[in-house]
């Protein structure tokens, strides 16, 4: 059912083709990993998948703009979806130099692959609806120029964001019009071409600044907006959930908020056109609760939301700080379950293609992670099919399985994600926390095996039973 809604309408012209992509998505959702030959078990899956990701009649802008579509229209019935919006790179293997990749990282280090522009819809409620856009280049091999200050938008990286953006825009006017886009992004974000545009056809953005940029006061006097926001009273203090990662400890921050207007003073170095922008302007930072030998914790957020009142403040916060489903996305699909960058495929279309399919099931196995956290009394056929469920059962309670659930009850969500979870190893509060996509791409593939297992059953016992019958007969 997942791969069919997220690929089914894909116009590939053939509807063999579709109907192959739908297959191999199917199969990559249930059994994840990087390399073709370990996701599809048989020759012929091999076949089918290598004949698709390498036929020249496929397109990978089609495939991308299939799942496009397909989150669009989950997004139909909300009023207000948040989109972050991020840059990556795929480290992939060029031994021999001959592939059709660019340089990634330090250029020093030699490391080939693609860079991509991901947006990852979420709801308002911090669970991940599916991509928007993802846009694909590679990177020139020459080192790179240092005027990059004098060349027009289009020829930097900062034109592949306003891209990303713009696709998004476009998906959602067709597929969900009345679903306001409210755009998230880091520093790499904070670029006048980006904040100018940001704005466009009604939707809101989100934008955490890195510049310490002019203002404009009203009196026309110039000045820095860290200037003007310390200037600013403390209008609302909040608690705010901090993970432990590297060089930081968790615990609950207070957060002191200040807020006001400000006219941004641009120049565009290339043309030497100066114009102001006014935004909305939001400096959230950690007050007395920040650990010996840490920095507090400083956003420092450029938006065209409101900021009126204090619920439109929390709302800012809330939105900004869901911007981190993305960074969980990325690693859920190059170093967690999916595993992308160990793909061999030797041409960029190709890995276009089977990244895109991967970045799908990235993002279902985000979903049903944070859906069983946020929504866990929701029914587990929403995600997972009857086959699907029977087996998990089985995995997870043996010979138990039938005398735990009688004929039409359906398990939770919440449920059914925690017993894949412990098939892939989850242990519970020795683990750290709450199942994540790791355990749970792990328990994937051990439910696929068992699926393959029962549809074979079936095939067997239905044979046997026409045998039967023929011989009664």
């Amino acid at each position: 059912m997942w791969a069919c809604d997220e690929f089914g309408r894909a116009e590939l012209g053939d509807p063999r083709w579709r109907q192959r992509l739908v297959g191999m998505a199917a199969v990559a959702a249930r059994w994840p990993g990087g390399r073709v030959s370990e996701v599809y078990r048989t020759d012929a899956e091999r076949q089918g998948a290598y004949g698709l990701l390498e036929s020249a009649a496929v397109e990978s802008s089609e495939v991308g703009a299939s799942m496009f579509r397909a989150c669009a229209r989950r997004c139909t019935n909300e009023p207000i979806v948040l989109c972050a919006v991020d840059g990556s790179s795929l480290t992939l293997t060029d031994r021999g130099g001959g592939k059709e990749f660019g340089s990634v990282g330090a250029r020093s280090k030699g490391a080939q692959g693609l860079k991509v522009i991901s947006a990852l819809a979420i709801s308002i409620q911090g669970v991940p609806v599916g991509l928007t856009a993802q846009v694909w280049w590679a990177r020139s091999k020459r080192r790179a120029r240092k005027d990059h200050t004098k060349r027009a938008v289009a020829e930097k990286e900062t034109g592949h964001w306003l891209e990303a953006m713009k696709g998004t825009r476009e998906v959602m006017r067709s597929e969900a019009a009345g679903t306001k886009v409210w755009f998230q992004l880091d520093r790499e974000g904070d670029a006048w071409p980006i904040l100018e545009q940001a704005d466009a056809e009604g939707h809101w953005f989100t934008v955490r600044g890195r510049h310490d940029r002019r203002v404009l006061r009203p009196s026309g006097e110039k000045t820095l907006l860290r200037t003007l926001l310390n200037e600013q009273s403390v209008v609302r203090r909040c608690s705010l959930s901090v993970t432990a990662g590297p060089n930081r400890a968790e615990r609950t921050a207070c957060m002191g908020i200040r807020a006001c207007s400000a006219a941004l003073d641009f120049r565009d170095r290339l043309t030497g056109r100066r114009f102001n922008k006014t935004v909305n302007v939001v400096l959230v930072r950690e007050e007395g609760t920040t650990p010996a030998g840490e920095k507090p914790i400083e956003w420092l957020l450029l938006t065209n939301r409101p900021v009126e009142t204090v619920e439109h403040l929390r709302q800012i916060v809330f939105g900004y700080a869901q911007r981190w489903r993305i960074e969980e996305f990325h690693r859920t699909w190059k170093s967690g379950a999916c595993q992308v960058e160990e793909s061999q495929l030797r041409s960029m279309e190709s890995v276009v293609k089977w990244a895109m399919i991967l970045a799908a099931v990235a993002v279902r196995i985000e979903r049903i992670k944070l859906l069983s956290r946020r929504e866990p009394e929701r029914k587990a056929t929403d995600e997972f099919s009857a086959l699907e469920l029977r087996a998990i059962t089985l995995l997870h309670f043996g010979k138990a399985a039938k005398q735990r659930f009688s004929a039409g009850i359906v398990p939770t969500l919440a449920e059914a994600t925690l017993w894949v979870a412990k098939i892939g190893g989850y242990t519970g509060k020795s683990s750290g926390g709450p199942p994540g996509s790791i355990v749970i791409g792990r328990g994937l593939r051990e439910v696929q095996v068992a699926v393959r297992a029962l549809k074979a059953l079936e095939g067997v016992e239905s044979g046997c039973a026409k045998e039967r019958g023929s011989r009664s007969a």
